[in-house]
């Protein structure tokens, strides 16, 4: 039996009709976003991209979604950010690595390849020891997601293959072996992973946080057993740069393109 239903049309307080209006243009930009960053991706594709450096991966210039419109209050608001070119490490920087730079620096047996585990003072001398610097919040975040807003490195559905989830396994052994979309791994579990930011809030951003200023250092990526909700390419964690405040926290480097 066919059943009839009435249409009734309601009207939204303004402030609502307002609001929404905000949020569609928001998704009309981020989706022509999506189709042009693509068309520009497939353009750079065909270019000749410079060589990066040896263990490092290129991330071409341009504008990405940056932010999460469903994560915690500081990711958002959800908005276009845009990069220069730049080399980032295709892997974490490892006890191996580090150990070149600090002499001082003593690591277990067969741990060579495992990531290390530094505050934010010693990520940050290694990196102007090796002629590279640390990743920004946005060239971080770019280099995990691409340009099409994804939730994890490898695209929108969680699966543990896809992660190093325990101190027990050297860099870069995921099941999956699961890249960016520029060729990292690990960029999504593992080790957190040291920015170059301060913890302050996204322009735009009204939610107060006591801990915003210049207190924090951000780090990315999540760890072992995180919830998967803290290995998303948007979330944010901070912590003094003096101290890993017993967070298994790592790094890996960028390099400006010359």
């Amino acid at each position: 039996m066919m059943r009839l239903f009435t249409v009734v049309t309601l009207q939204l307080p303004k402030q609502i009709q307002v609001q929404e209006k905000k949020e569609t243009t928001m998704n009309v930009i981020i989706f022509f976003l999506s189709v042009c960053t693509s068309l520009l991706f497939l353009n750079q594709a065909a270019e000749k991209n410079p060589n990066p450096p040896e263990g490092m991966v290129y991330v071409p210039a341009g504008s990405f979604i940056m932010g999460s419109k469903y994560g915690d209050p500081d990711e958002r608001p959800q908005h276009i950010a845009t990069t220069n070119e730049f080399f980032i490490d295709k892997l974490e920087v490892c006890n191996a690595d580090y150990a070149e730079f600090d002499a001082n620096y003593t690591f277990p047996p067969g741990k060579e390849h495992f990531s290390v585990v530094v505050t934010w003072e010693q990520a940050n001398a290694y990196a102007q020891w090796a002629g590279k610097r640390l990743p920004t919040e946005k060239e971080w975040e770019k280099a995990a997601r691409g340009t099409d807003g994804r939730i994890f490195p490898w695209g929108n559905t969680y699966d543990n293959k896809f992660v190093v989830w325990n101190r027990n396994y050297p860099r870069g052994s995921a099941i999956a072996k699961p890249e960016s979309p520029y060729g990292c791994l690990d960029m999504a579990g593992s080790v957190w992973e040291w920015t170059a930011d301060w913890y302050k809030p996204y322009p735009g951003n009204d939610v107060p946080m006591e801990q915003y200023g210049e207190k924090y250092k951000v780090m990315r990526g999540g760890s072992n057993f995180n919830n998967h909700s803290f290995i998303r390419t948007t979330h944010r964690y901070y912590v003094p740069p003096n101290t890993t405040a017993n967070y298994p926290v790592g790094f890996r480097c960028v390099k400006d393109v010359k």
